[in-house]
């Protein structure tokens, strides 16, 4: 025999299993889940159709081509602003080594076919300049224009005290720009300036 059952919004049938023993009959009632109010059979999960897939892509590429433009920008400010504020960071880090050391340290720029270079050198024994570290060669990126105001050796020398050694204030100044920044109409020089004293000063300018 067959009965239904109603517990919690769910039915039930109750199905009479009889076994029979020596003492008689006894009875057994078993339940088992079939359904809810709404209906007897549960469906199924539904997911995403490959139409629904397709529209969802097709409106992230939209997206992401029309902020393009904005990322692009970003990625060339926070470029041009790393490659001045390493410059800037070379030279505190030569002024900290030569008091330190007690042995001048000089930053000095070179230009090869690649672009501009950068680096730190230690006079050690006097009169004789060598790489600070090996390995210690910087670059400034190949998008960037570099303009130096700087003695005619490009250098920033700092003596034991950690100032700057012949310090003229006409040749001051380390820029880069980016032609990019400068034809979407945003700052597009950052400029860094040092001082007698050795320090240091980061600008950012329009062109």
């Amino acid at each position: 025999m067959i009965a239904k059952k109603e517990e919690g919004g769910l039915y039930y049938e109750l199905e009479d299993c009889r076994k029979q023993n020596k003492g008689g009959v006894m009875s057994i009632m078993s339940f088992q889940k079939v359904g809810s109010r709404r209906g007897s059979r549960i469906s199924p999960e539904r997911g995403f159709t490959l139409l629904e897939t397709i529209i969802v892509v097709a409106i992230i590429g939209i997206l992401t081509v029309a902020s393009w433009p904005s990322i692009q920008n970003s990625l060339t400010i926070r470029g041009i602003d790393n490659a001045a504020r390493d410059i800037l960071t070379t030279i505190q880090l030569a002024k900290w080594q030569a008091v330190s050391s007690k042995y001048s340290h000089r930053v000095r720029f070179a230009q090869d076919s690649a672009g501009w270079t950068y680096r730190i050198e230690i006079e050690k024994p006097t009169g004789t300049w060598t790489l600070y570290k090996a390995g210690m060669v910087k670059r400034v990126p190949t998008d960037l224009s570099v303009t130096l105001t700087l003695p005619s050796d490009f250098s920033v020398i700092f003596d034991t005290g950690g100032y700057v050694s012949g310090f003229d204030s006409t040749k001051n100044v380390i820029a880069v720009s980016s032609s990019k920044l400068a034809l979407l109409g945003e700052p597009s020089i950052r400029r860094v300036r040092f001082f007698a004293s050795g320090s240091t000063q980061f600008i950012k300018a329009a062109s």
